[in-house]
């Protein structure tokens, strides 16, 4: 696992440059703490900060083909790297290490672009084709691993694996673009390819990116490939084998769930002695560690467990930093990661279990909601809910109360990208907008979210079915592995997700969604598909997440930090949100059905240090 930075010019590369590209890989050293490596060539600047998992020898970057025609810095893992190697070997192609970067320059000499599709694993890389005098930028098919791209006024082409490294190039004062900032108040994370800074994007998930000399571009997609018949258990199976692929110890995540537990269960069969699990204590389940520690004793494998800091509050400038937008609930994983750090550099999670067995709480309410129009019209719910909607506005003091969404939702039924949305708590509308926004956010054009939604809404005929494709095209990618790259990049560890794999991927897409949720239960299908590996007592247990109460802890540990960034002047110096929101909130009880605001009033405050970091620069960043 690495971090990657450069840039492809028109220009021939002007060695006095040297010192920004310097700057652009020291913005990302924590991503590779082990080495680090430059390259300059006639057009393209490459610079590399390495995490030594694979062939730590000779696995050093940039790295150079055997006969000089290609250059590549990578960040990821290959886990079929081998495999290929020894087909390539048996066709005649040369190599020099035994790691997977050099197979990625082989198999692009072999097949082209379309040889990514080849790949199995987390990736993000440039590849420079000399003899071409191509530059390729690639990124795998589910965004695992992120690449921010900007272009310049030479039509030249500049990337990172952090935006910051982009911005570190000219010493550059960013600027919100407070259109994104929106766009996250209301999914709680960015959809689509944007990040929080003006004239920074990502590339998109499974793109190749073919930039030339004369400044033109070319954009390919990624294919994945159709899988073999076999099980889902082997299919799990195979694919945890695989993400256990390294030459230094791999640990586990485990928490009381099925996804982590599965994982484990899987790696004990291999010869991986002496596996590590890693578990925090916090959550909304207080039985969580306990479940952890039962499910690591059934396993019969170590489980080293971290309560959660009290510091909190000290650590929100570095996580803002790092993650470089307001997340909600990243503290949890920046703590986790930070203790596996201690014991082990690579540490596999079971995250995606949820979007690719359908198992959140989403997949069964939407599922209630399609059921509704089956025996009540849509105009009928439609004028009770907007009836009651009203209704409840008028009596009920807190303004976006659980039970006016759920209202809104019964007015909505039938136009599932809305109810989609308001399920998750999106809320724009013009009123929320004047509730919520300072003049600095309401004088500027603001995207409708609603349209997004409908825009990018899927087209299959099953709700619940839209939902799950939704989610792992935009909130997978941007919110849940987004945030467990930066956390576990931040502490120099490598964090692996096996249930987001190409392969075991491919397989599910032939299973349909009254398969996987069985009976109208989320997870159904693959409780079953593991209940050979897995005891009734961990199969049955109720689901939890890796969530604080958001009421509470706002109160224990950001409270202090609130008073100085949510009060009433700083607010209106910012000029980004409305005081009277915050007024509004903290005059009702903290309880759970002020779940939703408390979230607001967090994005309010990270916002506000997301400019102390970024555009005041009023804080150090780490040495």
């Amino acid at each position: 696992m690495c971090g990657i930075a450069g840039w492809f010019s028109k220009n021939t590369s002007d060695c006095h440059e040297l010192d920004a590209l310097k700057r652009m890989i020291s913005a990302i050293r924590h991503r590779g703490p082990d080495e680090q490596g430059i390259k300059i060539l006639p057009h393209v600047f490459f610079g590399h900060v390495r995490l030594s998992i694979i062939d730590l020898k000779n696995g050093q970057q940039p790295m150079t083909s055997h006969d000089g025609k290609y250059c590549i810095i990578f960040n990821g893992e290959i886990y079929n790297y081998k495999e290929l190697r020894n087909k390539l070997l048996k066709s005649g192609h040369k190599f020099i290490s035994h790691c997977d970067t050099e197979v990625i320059m082989e198999i692009y000499r072999k097949h082209g672009h379309e040889g990514f599709s080849k790949l199995r694993g987390m990736y993000a890389f440039a590849l420079w084709d000399n003899e071409n005098k191509v530059g390729v930028l690639a990124r795998d098919p589910f965004g695992i691993k992120p690449l921010f791209i900007q272009l310049t006024k030479n039509t030249g082409l500049v990337f990172a694996s952090e935006a910051k490294a982009i911005l570190a190039k000219n010493n550059a004062t960013p600027e919100m673009d407070l259109s994104q900032l929106h766009f996250l108040l209301n999914f709680r994370y960015l959809p689509g390819n944007n990040s929080l800074f003006s004239g920074i994007k990502q590339l998109d998930p499974g793109c190749v990116l073919q930039w030339s000399v004369d400044g033109k571009f070319n954009q390919f997609t990624i294919k994945i490939p159709s899988t073999d018949s076999g099980s889902t258990l082997e299919q799990l199976d195979n694919s945890v084998v695989k993400h256990l692929t390294a030459d230094v110890e791999v640990g586990c995540y485990l928490s009381g769930g099925i996804d982590s537990a599965t994982i484990v269960a899987l790696s004990k069969k291999t010869p991986n002695n002496g596996l590590r699990t890693f578990t925090v204590a916090v959550g909304d389940d207080p039985q969580e560690a306990a479940n952890a520690a039962q499910t690591a004793k059934y396993f019969e494998v170590e489980n080293l467990q971290s309560k959660i800091s009290s510091n909190i509050s000290e650590d929100l400038h570095q996580l803002i930093w790092h993650l470089e937008k307001p997340k909600i609930n990243a503290i949890q994983n920046w703590q986790l990661a930070k203790f596996t750090s201690q014991h082990v550099k690579v540490a596999l999670s079971g995250l995606g279990g949820d979007e690719l067995f359908l198992g959140y709480n989403v997949h069964k309410i939407m599922l209630w909601a399609k059921s509704v129009t089956k025996f009540t019209p849509t105009p009928l719910t439609r004028i009770v809910g907007s009836a009651f909607k009203e209704s409840i506005k008028k009596l009920n003091k807190l303004r976006w109360s659980e039970s006016e969404r759920a209202m809104a939702i019964a007015n909505e039924l039938g136009n599932w990208p809305i109810v989609y949305g308001l399920i998750r708590n999106v809320w724009d509308n013009a009123e929320m907008r004047q509730f919520i926004y300072g003049e600095r956010m309401l004088d500027s054009r603001l995207p409708d979210v609603a349209a997004f939604l409908g825009d990018s809404w899927p087209n299959h005929p099953d709700p619940v079915t839209n939902v799950a494709k939704f989610e792992w095209q935009h909130k997978l990618v941007n919110d849940l592995l987004w945030q467990e790259d930066r956390v576990s990049m931040a502490h120099g560890l490598e964090v692996r997700t096996p249930l987001v794999d190409v392969q075991l991927y491919s397989h599910m897409q032939n299973i349909e969604r009254e398969t996987l949720m069985r009976n109208g239960q989320p997870k159904a299908y693959m409780k079953a598909a593991v209940r050979s590996i897995l005891p009734n007592n961990i199969l049955n247990r109720p689901k939890s997440g890796f969530q604080v109460a958001s009421y509470d802890f706002f109160h224990q540990h950001l409270r202090q930090l609130a008073d100085e960034q949510l009060n009433e002047q700083k607010i209106k110096e910012i000029g980004l949100f409305n005081y009277k929101f915050v007024k509004h909130v903290l005059q009702f009880p903290a309880t759970r059905r002020l779940r939703w605001h408390y979230f607001i009033l967090y994005f309010m405050l990270l916002s506000h240090l997301w400019i102390e970091v970024f555009e005041i620069k009023s804080w150090q960043k780490p040495n």
